[in-house]
């Protein structure tokens, strides 16, 4: 059962999928209308499943899941990988490579990615530091999404690769 995003409860659970590039508006409209038949259909043991999702900066698909009401299971979340897959192939995109660290540009304003060994080098090399914003996509609620998805590197997962000083 679709729901609106900005009403889901901040304990709801967040899967956030990333693209490698920005997404042209043709293809998040393409992405938000089977997205939306997606979550309108899903269930899990024959429930429905309160959810939402939605693109932020044409680039990350951001699905949100109360789990107020039923617990989504291990089918269910297949179902939401396997849309994921699907619409990555239809629609000719990358959104499940981990590999890709997302990132804002120095001035703060473009947002880019970089695979993480490269990612991690430019963090070593200075041409990235602590106050990098990055994008968390590990948060795991909506509470965390709102408060830690998009932070700087020294408050995230990411300061691992900080040199030490």
């Amino acid at each position: 059962m679709y729901a609106d995003f900005d009403n889901m409860p901040d304990n709801s659970r967040v899967w956030i999928y990333q693209a490698t590039d920005f997404m042209p508006f043709e293809i998040t409209e393409r992405l938000s209308a089977r997205m939306i038949n997606f979550i309108e259909s899903w269930q899990a043991h024959g429930k429905d499943l309160e959810a939402s999702f939605r693109i932020f900066y044409d680039r990350f698909v951001v699905v949100i899941l109360s789990e107020d009401s039923y617990q989504a299971t291990g089918c269910s979340i297949d179902k939401l990988v396997h849309q994921i897959q699907s619409l990555e192939n239809e629609l000719k995109i990358s959104l499940m490579d981990r590999t890709q660290i997302a990132f804002r540009d120095s001035e703060n304003t473009m947002i880019d990615t970089m695979h993480m060994v490269n990612f991690r080098a430019a963090l070593e090399s200075g041409d990235l530091d602590e106050n990098t914003t990055v994008f968390n996509n590990l948060v795991e609620t909506k509470g965390q999404f709102n408060t830690q998805w998009e932070v700087p590197v020294r408050l995230s997962w990411h300061k691992q690769w900080l040199p030490i000083a």
